[in-house]
């Protein structure tokens, strides 16, 4: 993105607004009947040259202002200091989390965060709490439950306790022997079984299934009978939603970024609305998983599209601290949802009304504004010019008149230059590429694998879903603080392995201790809850702008393998009953230890960027201060500090000599 600045040349009482990220000039030559020592007009498109080893005559006076929030009339004489902050870089600016650094011309006019951005992140983080419900609903909707062979119509009435006993001797769930029932009535039931050798009858497939309703009322589980030999459907049912949910977050960036963020949520906020309605009525298992598919693309969507219009939103450390805030709804959610659950206990009634609260928010349809930075990128100047109005004016910033002048296209859009998925495997980023593969897909398969089967943990599902939330909304809100003090690499690498080891070290634990097994489950889910948190703003800083989408789709891309497998790695328990928990924590340490292998790039991402062009925030000396050397050099030789009068900076420009900024 370019700088802007406001320059006064030749102490003329006009002030030409000029979009730079070298602001280069020369005074006109004599044969343009200019006059020496200013006062001449200011002719404008003369070529620049970079020859400052010559000392030329002085042809005029320059006066560089940084744009303030004033009206440009008033800015003669109050213009910024052109040394001021040279050299007071906070220990924030050297993290990368400098509320300065992430500038660009619209953080100029509305800032980084006010109170429009407030307003806005909040309302836009809403929409991670509907998304969630049709995520985790199914650990409840879904949950497993005590089952038997259905009783006759006839003998209905024979104590549950009586018919398990002498029907399923064996204590399968799937079987029961095969007796003349048709024949047996209440009085001579009981008779009929004590009078025969029960080893001679075989045992016959059940023709119906009854299941314990004490914990659970109905569920999807007992709507379409997926027990016994139908029981892995569950599993293709789970992977449907989770299918979706991978093509939701590949796809759905590509499509913001060609229709915009705020249509994109909208649109797909109704599409999860209409299917999760929809879902409430069907009665077909093939029609309920079809829809299934279609919510989770919307879901994941929804998701994706609404954390980058948040973080579009405001800029500097704000992107980092809003960027994990973001995620807090989430785990606030899961205790909400197992609220909802509590006291409906039916799959039906919850569905519509984990469906109602996504329907409500698509009332702010018409006033949720879109992403400037989105139509900025796009040219839509005068759509973006009623937004920088608004947050402006709500934020208490006095626009400068004409400052539309001052909205381009930044240069990374308009250079020509076109990256493609392959650029992420060329040598210079190789490497990182596939650090954010083996990191990505560690932590959702471990973040889902934990939290979608809650219920094999054991112990009460109401409760640990509740415990899980809880401790993961201080996870998130902890990480933060430590975030902005280590950095985002180290974080990462503390929780993944924590997480990791955790899930090994249940292995060893003695049969009996659910407090000590689940204790540990709560501890995998706050550290890769934080992971969850923190990995889409790490992975964004890895990749210069023009190949961060790619970047971080690339990581979706990875997410999306982990949510398919995740249905599938849960059936290892078969073979072993924490075989799955350790295959988790094996992922999880091999992508913490990957992550050594990088450095952590955010407090160099401002100094790429301005090398880029893309400019920074501060005052214009700091942002000749992260120049190269030579550049500095430069400056300093031919614009030393003694020039800088009452906060003016009052430049003496020389035939063919150029400032850099």
């Amino acid at each position: 993105m370019k700088r802007h600045y406001f320059v006064q040349m030749n102490n003329q009482q006009r002030v030409t607004p000029v979009g730079v990220c070298a602001v280069s000039s020369r005074a006109p030559s004599l044969e343009d009947g200019s006059q020496k020592g200013g006062g001449g007009t200011v002719n404008e498109g003369y070529d620049v040259t970079d020859d400052v080893d010559q000392s030329p005559p002085d042809y005029g006076i320059v006066n560089i202002y940084q744009r303030s929030s004033g009206d440009l009339s008033s800015l003669g004489g109050k213009g910024k200091n052109m040394y001021e902050g040279s050299h007071e870089k906070s220990e924030s600016d050297k993290g990368g989390n400098g509320a300065d650094e992430d500038s660009d011309i619209i953080t100029e006019y509305i800032g980084h965060y006010g109170l429009w951005q407030f307003y806005w992140t909040f309302l836009l983080c809403l929409f991670q709490i509907p998304t969630t419900f049709h995520i985790f609903c199914l650990v409840f909707q879904a949950a497993n439950r005590d089952f038997w062979c259905a009783r006759p119509a006839h003998l209905r009435s024979i104590p549950l306790e009586l018919w398990r006993n002498l029907t399923h001797p064996n204590g399968g769930q799937c079987s029961h022997l095969n007796a003349p029932y048709e024949q047996l009535s209440l009085q001579n039931f009981t008779d009929y079984f004590g009078s025969v050798n029960v080893s001679t009858l075989e045992q016959v497939s059940c023709n119906g299934y009854e299941f314990d309703s004490r914990i659970f009322g109905q569920t999807v589980i007992t709507e379409f009978g997926l027990v016994c030999d139908r029981a892995q459907m569950m599993s293709i049912v789970e992977m449907c939603f989770l299918a979706g949910a991978a093509m939701g977050a590949v796809g759905s960036g590509w499509i913001s970024d060609q229709f915009g963020r705020r249509h994109t949520l909208m649109c797909f906020a109704l599409i999860q609305a209409v299917t999760g309605f929809l879902l409430g009525f069907v009665t077909s298992l093939e029609l309920y998983m079809a829809l299934r598919v279609i919510i989770g693309f919307a879901s994941m969507s929804v998701a994706v599209v609404s954390f980058v219009l948040v973080v579009e939103l405001v800029s500097g450390k704000y992107r980092t601290i809003i960027g994990i805030l973001n995620i807090l709804p989430v785990a606030i959610s899961y205790v909400l949802a197992a609220a909802i659950a509590f006291f409906t206990r039916d799959w039906r009634l919850m569905q519509f009304v984990i469906t109602t609260p996504g329907a409500c928010l698509l009332l702010m349809w018409y006033w949720c504004p879109e992403s400037p930075r989105w139509l900025l990128a796009k040219g839509r100047i005068e759509e973006l010019k009623a937004i920088i109005d608004q947050a402006a004016r709500v934020n208490g910033f006095k626009l400068p008149s004409g400052y539309e002048k001052t909205l381009q296209v930044p240069e990374t859009e308009t250079s020509g230059d076109v990256v493609s998925v392959f650029d992420l495997f060329r040598i210079k980023f190789l490497r990182t590429t596939l650090v954010m593969l083996v990191v990505w897909f560690g932590i959702v398969l471990i973040y889902f694998g934990i939290t979608l089967h809650l219920s094999n943990l054991g112990g009460d599902i109401y409760l640990n879903t509740v415990l899980a939330g809880s401790v993961e909304s201080i996870a998130i809100c902890l990480s933060i603080v430590v975030v902005l003090k280590l950095g985002l690499r180290v974080n990462l690498f503390l929780y993944m392995v924590v997480a990791g080891l955790s899930c090994i070290l249940m292995n060893f634990i003695p049969d009996g201790n659910l407090w000590v097994i689940i204790s540990l489950a709560m501890i995998v889910k706050c550290s890769v809850g934080a992971c969850n948190a923190i990995i889409p703003t790490f992975t964004a800083y890895q990749y210069p702008t023009t190949m961060r989408n790619l970047g971080v789709g690339a990581g979706n891309f990875a997410a999306g393998v982990a949510l398919i497998i995740v249905p599938y790695l849960w059936l290892l328990e078969h073979v072993d009953q924490y075989l799955p928990i350790t295959v988790m924590g094996v992922c999880s340490i091999i992508g913490g230890l990957s992550l050594i292998a990088l450095k952590d790039k955010l407090s160099k991402k401002y100094q790429q960027r301005h090398r880029s062009g893309s400019g920074s925030g501060g005052s214009m000396v700091s942002s000749v201060t992260r120049s190269t050397d030579d550049d500095t050099r430069r400056i300093d030789k031919h614009f030393p500090r003694d020039n800088v009068e009452n906060g003016l900076s009052n430049i003496g420009f020389a035939q063919n000599e150029s400032i850099f900024l």
